[in-house]
């Protein structure tokens, strides 16, 4: 059966099994995503997708139903996003299949940052959440193998922070999907055992490299380090590949504002060799549970950046350029 009509193309008021699109959200190589409401309630509704450079269309769909199967396996955690619903559209056999997902009306972690400059001890209580998350996964066999700042959204109306994005996660037993050593993944936020798996065994057929649990511990501490380190890392994100052979300094020599003892915790965290990080996510979250004790204003009423300066008035005798209107990008789930 044909189907004629491309979920990414689908605009405001069109209908999808009942619900009504608001807007696109985003697309990428494997999906595309939608806010859709029905009955007063918004959700975000992800697609599979075949794209140019997607590769096989078995696989988008493979996907997204390994994502699935993640987040039903994830549902009750309360900082990770979760899933509704699942089907086939237009056509409940041939269609396009997608997944209903909580929609999570905020901004990137990076975002976050840049918009309320808060202090250590907010930064803290953050990654607290993120690295139960993160232990909850772990506990049921699934990994996210993609922790990175952009993948984690801070909810606008009470600053809980959620995990998603389970796009190329994997749980115990399940079918690989990619033939390339490494999982898919973003660069800056692969472990350094990886990038060495890669180095070593890249050109040899067949290889694989087996994903653990410090590796997603890894990938959440260097967004923990990327916080306390950059002052705007989402409209200026580092383009530093951190996992090689170059170890990063104590984030107190770049950030003076950063307390020594998280600054530690930081390092401790995205240490070279995985056995000399924390052992497990539970361990990580009980380490920076302990910083949330901590008092003093370097703490509790620093911010952890200094705001930026205000911008400088514009010459009278300068020529006004015509600005574009504003636009806020909300975050999904």
């Amino acid at each position: 059966m044909a189907i004629s009509t491309i979920p990414a193309h689908l605009g405001p008021g069109q209908r999808v099994d009942g619900f009504r699109v608001v807007r696109p959200l985003g697309s990428g190589s494997y999906g595309a995503v939608l806010l859709v409401e029905k009955a007063g309630q918004r959700f975000a509704m992800k697609f599979s997708t075949h794209r140019a450079g997607s590769g096989d269309e078995q696989q988008a769909d493979a996907r997204l139903m390994r994502e699935l199967v993640c987040l039903l396996h994830l549902h009750e955690h309360p900082n990770i996003v979760r899933c509704w619903a699942h089907s086939r559209w237009p056509d409940i056999q041939y269609g396009w299949s997608y997944i209903l997902l909580e929609y999570v009306e905020g901004c990137t972690l990076g975002e976050w940052l840049e918009k309320t400059h808060p202090t250590a001890h907010e930064v803290v209580r953050v990654f607290v959440k993120l690295a139960s998350a993160l232990a909850h996964a772990h506990a049921r066999g699934v990994f996210h193998r993609d922790v990175k700042l952009s993948n984690i959204v801070v909810r606008a109306s009470d600053g809980e922070p959620f995990l998603l994005d389970f796009g190329v996660s994997r749980y115990l037993l399940a079918p690989e999907l990619t033939d390339t050593p490494l999982p898919p993944g973003t660069r800056r936020y692969r472990s350094p055992e990886a990038a060495r798996f890669l180095k070593r065994h890249g050109d040899e057929r067949g290889a694989r490299y087996d994903f653990k649990a410090t590796d997603d511990i890894y990938a959440l501490g260097l967004c923990l380090y990327d916080l306390l380190t950059i002052p705007r890392p989402a409209s200026a994100p580092p383009a530093l590949y951190v996992g090689g052979r170059w170890t990063p300094p104590a984030p107190q020599t770049l950030n003076p504002r950063v307390p020594e003892a998280l600054g530690r915790a930081a390092l401790h965290f995205i240490a070279p060799d995985p056995g000399q990080r924390a052992a497990s996510a539970e361990v990580m979250r009980r380490e920076l549970a302990e910083l949330l004790l901590e008092t003093g204003d370097t703490w509790r009423k620093e911010p952890l950046h200094v705001a930026a300066p205000p911008l400088q008035p514009v010459s009278s005798q300068a020529p006004l350029e015509k600005q574009a209107p504003g636009w806020h990008r909300g975050g999904w789930g």
